[in-house]
């Protein structure tokens, strides 16, 4: 585990570092903008700023996300996007860029589990153990979808561990580990944060990542 969190971690602080040379250039145009007589700023600098934020956004939070909306929509304006990239910063650090449609690929799994692991650090068991739950419950959709099991969207983790271990894909130890993990994660969503605790949800995250590791390479 502790190579695999080493690895997400530094995923992570490739994103924060792109965010600070983002950050830094938007300051530079904005400081043009302000030494420029005509209020104006040179356009290659501006659709610079404005592609790289774009793309680092859509990767982060989709196409979709308010701030990718943001951003193709405004009028030319380096001190908006600046405001926009800091704003961005900030919910990612704080875990609140994840959306659970986007749970669709192993960077936003890996993401998101360098986000518990980060809350986690921060004694806040409870979140971590939310979005642990949310990792686990997305691998078990991409998983039906691989077998080619039919997985509804009301579907619970429950049901969906049963649909894939009836058919096989795994064990009747892994079937039983999922719902006794899943459990910590559950208790969390229901607000029984007395249920569980820090260490818990530690070997809950351990569990998840050794799951992806086997069942989603």
């Amino acid at each position: 585990m502790a190579s695999t969190l080493r690895k997400l971690s530094r995923d992570r602080e490739d994103v924060l570092l792109k965010f600070q040379r983002l950050i830094e250039k938007a300051n530079h145009a904005c400081e043009l903008f302000r030494q420029s007589g005509d209020n104006g700023l040179p356009g290659d600098v501006y659709f610079e700023l404005r592609v790289s934020s774009i793309n680092l956004l859509s990767r982060l939070a989709s196409e979709d996300s308010i701030y990718v909306h943001e951003l193709k929509n405004m009028p030319p304006n380096a001190f908006a996007i600046k405001g926009v990239l800091e704003a961005a910063r900030a919910d990612y650090l704080e875990g609140f860029m994840a959306d659970h449609r986007l749970l669709l690929s192993g960077e936003v799994f890996a993401d998101l589990l360098v986000q518990a692991e980060v809350l986690l650090d921060h004694d806040y068991k409870d979140a971590a153990a939310v979005l642990v739950r949310a990792v686990l419950e997305d691998a078990l959709r991409k998983l039906c979808e691989a077998n080619r099991i039919e997985a509804e969207k009301r579907d619970t983790i429950s049901q969906l561990n049963e649909k894939l271990y009836r058919v096989g894909t795994y064990s009747a130890l892994q079937h039983k580990e999922v719902i006794a993990k899943a459990e910590i994660g559950n208790a969390a969503a229901h607000g029984r944060i007395d249920a569980y605790s820090a260490e818990d949800v530690t070997a809950f995250l351990e569990f998840v990542l050794r799951f992806l590791a086997q069942y989603l390479k």
